[in-house]
């Protein structure tokens, strides 16, 4: 190696971590966020439980036949809510995820043997079916 390329890189490669450091170390906070009540966590979790057939209804007619992404839409509508009511209520996003995730083991815990379609269990990551 040359001392006079390698010399330039290295002094570049310092001087942007020093950069990425200092604007790190001086940017401000996320303003904290409470935890929601008990109250708010049954509402949100009412809130999605209502909301859910419809979005699992549009995602079946937007991609019929492709499970996988199906199920990427429809958690992709469920993301966008669950920032929607943390922003809304000023809580943490993990209250409203515990929220909805609580509700569902709460209803299978009442009769593991109805069927939902709410469920609890991971579902595999497949790839799509064909590929365009």
């Amino acid at each position: 190696m040359d001392l006079r390329t390698s010399l330039p890189a290295v002094v570049v490669v310092f001087g942007c971590v020093l950069v990425v450091t200092v604007k790190t170390a001086l940017a401000p906070a996320p303003p904290s966020r409470r935890s929601a009540t008990a109250e708010e966590r049954e509402e949100i979790a009412q809130t999605i439980a209502a909301l859910e057939s419809d979005w699992a209804n549009e995602t079946t007619q937007n991609f019929p036949a492709d499970n996988w992404s199906q199920r990427d839409d429809f958690h992709g509508r469920e993301l966008h809510k669950v920032e929607e009511i943390a922003s809304e209520k000023k809580i943490r996003y993990e209250d409203v995820l515990r929220a909805i995730d609580d509700d569902i083991h709460r209803r299978q815990a009442k009769d593991p043997h109805v069927a939902d379609d709410r469920h609890a269990r991971a579902v595999p990551c497949k790839p799509r079916p064909f590929y365009d």
